[in-house]
């Protein structure tokens, strides 16, 4: 794990599309896979529905994209970027429409923050940088793996590209948990 706060929490919002990521591209038989290796904490939580607006501990999304990566992944926490992207398309076109609606990705910078705290807490986002084709973003207390890092930077690269910006990029930096955004 990478940062320091205790009692973190994520959204059920999170969680949901890397449950549907394994089961379309795995299967129920993929999804039992899973199950059986995630944490005994995670394992309570993800044999139950998972809530859109429940809270839950962090240690449930951070246990399931690990897995995934040891599962789907070959290891490679990166493979959390493909997650990532994938999970923005099933958030935020069928669940969280309203930040589609912040047209640029500059605009959704800019209200970062209040977004970030939709789906994490007690954690923070902290806008560096926001320039037109260059955002700078740096997680402030958040406890986490580098597969999360990861997924969460898939997650803001479709996100600049569905707000607008083209050819998106995002960098992770892991011991910063810094993202660097780039679009045209």
């Amino acid at each position: 794990m990478i940062g320091s706060m205790e009692e973190q929490q994520v959204k059920g919002t999170t969680i949901i599309p890397e449950i549907v990521f394994v089961k379309t591209k795995h299967g129920e038989k993929g999804w039992e896979q899973v199950l059986e290796r995630v944490s005994p904490l995670a394992r309570s939580h993800l044999s139950q529905k998972v809530l859109p607006i429940t809270w839950y501990p962090h240690e449930v999304i951070t246990s399931l994209l690990d897995t995934m990566v040891a599962l789907y992944g070959n290891g490679d926490p990166r493979f959390g970027h493909q997650v990532g992207k994938e999970g923005a398309d099933y958030g935020l076109t069928l669940i969280h429409r309203i930040i589609l609606r912040l047209r640029s990705p500059a605009l959704l910078a800019s209200n970062g923050p209040e977004v970030w705290g939709m789906y994490y807490q007690p954690s923070t986002i902290e806008v560096v940088s926001n320039v037109p084709g260059a955002i700078a973003i740096e997680a402030r207390g958040l406890k986490t793996t580098p597969a999360h890092l990861y997924a969460i930077a898939g997650w803001m690269e479709r996100v600049a590209e569905l707000t607008g910006g083209k050819n998106a990029t995002v960098q992770v930096e892991i011991p910063t948990m810094r993202f660097d955004i780039g679009y045209e």
